[in-house]
């Protein structure tokens, strides 16, 4: 298997982080955490502009026919620059399972406009217990004639105040796998309501509350109690693919780290000629390279249709790592600068912390892998 990016990618790789380079600097990161809306509508129209929000769907729908390994390309940049916005869930979380799963009507209905920026999505999926599992759908929903019937709430809803379209996976019957159904609803529905959400990382989250909302059949997405299978997929797309955001953050703070060692002067010479800050900055390297190893491996697999659980798993796992362990590590090589507000460094450092938590903790992908493996 060929990991290696094809000239193209590197291309985008490049355009992509001299435009956030210039486009979007920590200041203005720093400045959309105090935002009402959480991005600013100059930039999302300009990444429209690009084709980035298109970038993954195919030409027919009005996108750029690219792969999920460029998307992953273009998200890990993003990841890199820390840019704040509605990206993510409007182009993998509903866009791409939209795509997969929606009926000529809905692709004909949403693709075209989620390609070209005209159209933010979010997905409503996590309740009470933040299972991102079968048995984590709960909030209960109810057939009546043509219309599907649910209230409720769902936690941690990303964007939540900007979004057109939500995605909200509901319980309609049994249990488990079986009886969950995946509404399309738009974001000013009535009987939707929301309040917002203290996030380390300052983001826009909400709780969304849904009371008595009705939804026309033709707006289930996969079927009626056959969501789950559909939500699967696009939990392992998207767990996949926020690797990469995570792997960029950490490759950022890598470099910022490196350069500020051999600026900083300690018993006359610079911090970087220790061979003990040598050897943590060789470790957050080994960390970051194998999160990005595992990650672009899984999404190989998914793009082949190749089973991937045991891929994504340890993606996820390493990717946790790296952003993690090498934020904390690039905190105690700065010293007591890294802690100041004023000092961009602690930006990453918060992000690091809810990307850890987003799609699933160590911990279940940890024991997915071993099931994987037969250890357990």
């Amino acid at each position: 298997m060929d990991l290696a990016l094809t000239e193209a990618q590197e291309m985008l790789k490049n355009s992509a982080r001299e435009f956030l380079e210039r486009e979007c600097p920590p200041s203005l990161v720093r400045a959309m955490e105090d935002d009402e809306r959480g991005y600013p509508t100059h930039l999302w129209e300009q990444m429209a502009g690009l084709g980035w929000m298109g970038l993954a769907f195919p030409q027919e729908h009005g996108g750029e026919g690219g792969s999920l390994t460029d998307l992953a390309v273009l998200l890990e940049e993003m990841g890199r620059a820390m840019l704040p916005g509605p990206f993510f869930g409007t182009v993998v979380t509903v866009g791409l399972t939209i795509l997969d799963a929606g009926s000529d009507f809905q692709i004909q209905q949403y693709i075209p406009r989620l390609a070209s920026g005209a159209l933010i999505g979010t997905a409503a999926v996590l309740e009470e217990n933040a299972q991102y599992s079968q048995d984590g759908i709960n909030m209960s929903g109810e057939l009546s004639g043509d219309s599907l019937q649910f209230s409720g709430s769902k936690l941690f809803v990303e964007s939540a105040n900007t979004a057109d379209l939500m995605l909200v996976p509901v319980r309609t019957s049994g249990s488990g796998e079986h009886g969950v159904t995946i509404a399309l609803i738009p974001g000013t529905a009535s009987g939707v309501s929301m309040s917002a959400l203290e996030s380390i990382a300052r983001d826009r989250q909400y709780e969304v509350s849904f009371n008595s909302v009705s939804v026309p059949t033709e707006e289930i997405l996969g079927g009626v109690g056959e969501g789950w299978p559909v939500l699967k997929r696009s939990l392992d797309r998207a767990t996949a693919l926020h690797c990469a955001v995570s792997v960029g953050g950490a490759q950022k703070v890598l470099e910022m780290t490196v350069e500020y060692t051999k600026q900083r002067v300690q018993f006359g010479r610079p911090i970087a000629s220790f061979q003990s800050v040598q050897h943590d900055c060789a470790d957050m390297v080994n960390a970051i390279d194998s999160a990005r190893l595992a990650t672009y491996q899984a999404i190989a697999r998914l793009e082949d249709g190749l089973s991937a659980d045991r891929e994504i798993a340890m993606a996820k796992v390493l990717a946790n790592h790296a952003y993690k362990w090498t934020t904390l590590t690039a905190q105690q090589l700065h010293g007591g600068i890294a802690f100041m507000e004023e000092y961009d460094l602690q930006m990453w450092t918060r992000r690091a912390k809810v990307a850890e938590l987003k799609f699933g903790t160590s911990g279940p992908h940890r024991e997915v892998f071993a099931q994987s493996m037969g250890l357990v």
